[in-house]
C-alpha cells in the first residue's frame, strides 16, 4: 500500500508499514522526515470532531472557482434556549454576504423526546425549521415543541 495524498481527490491514505534503514543514519532521517510529513498532511486533512461555540476550523476543504485553490470550512454552534410556538430568533454574528452555508442542523428535546431540525411532521402534525436570515438562526416551532431547547450547527465556507 502506498502513502501520500491522492492528486484527483485529495484523500489521504497513510501506509501502516514503514520501513526504517537502521543501517544509514542519514536515510534513516530522511525517512522518518518524509513519513511526519505525509503523516501531518493526511492528519489536518481529516475532519474534526469539535463542536464549540465559538468558530472553528472543520478541516473540510471546499472547491473554488479557482482549481488552484480551497476554501476552508468552519463550524459555529449555538444554544437554542428554550423554544416557543412560532418564530424564535438566535443572532448569529456572521456577515451573511461573505459565508456560504454547507450544512445546517440541530437537535431539540424536552429531556425525554429528541427531534432533529430541520424536522417535517412526521405524521405528528408538529415541524420544526430553521431559517437563517441577515442576523438570526430562526427556528420555527409547532406547539407540540414548545418549551425545547437545543442546539443548532451552522457549517460554512467563507467567500
Amino acid at each position: 500500500m502506498s502513502s501520500g495524498t491522492n492528486t484527483t481527490t485529495r484523500i489521504g491514505i497513510l501506509s501502516p508499514d514503514i520501513y526504517f534503514p537502521v543501517e544509514d543514519t542519514e536515510i534513516f532521517r530522511e525517512v522518518l522526515n518524509e513519513r511526519e510529513r505525509e503523516t501531518g498532511v493526511i492528519l489536518n486533512q481529516k475532519e474534526n470532531g469539535v463542536y464549540p461555540l465559538v468558530e472553528v476550523q472543520t478541516s473540510q476543504l471546499w472547491f473554488d472557482s479557482d482549481p488552484q485553490k480551497d476554501r476552508e470550512g468552519f463550524r459555529t454552534v449555538y444554544e437554542t434556549g428554550t423554544l416557543t410556538t412560532g418564530a424564535n430568533n438566535i443572532p448569529h454574528g456572521l456577515t451573511i454576504t461573505t459565508f456560504t452555508f454547507t450544512h445546517i442542523f440541530g437537535v431539540i428535546t424536552d429531556g425525554t423526546d429528541h427531534v432533529p431540525i430541520p424536522n417535517g411532521d412526521g405524521g405528528t402534525g408538529d415541524s420544526a425549521n430553521i431559517l437563517i436570515d441577515g442576523t438570526n438562526i430562526v427556528i420555527t416551532i409547532t406547539a407540540g415543541y414548545n418549551n425545547y431547547s437545543g442546539h443548532i450547527v451552522l457549517e460554512y465556507v467563507k467567500t
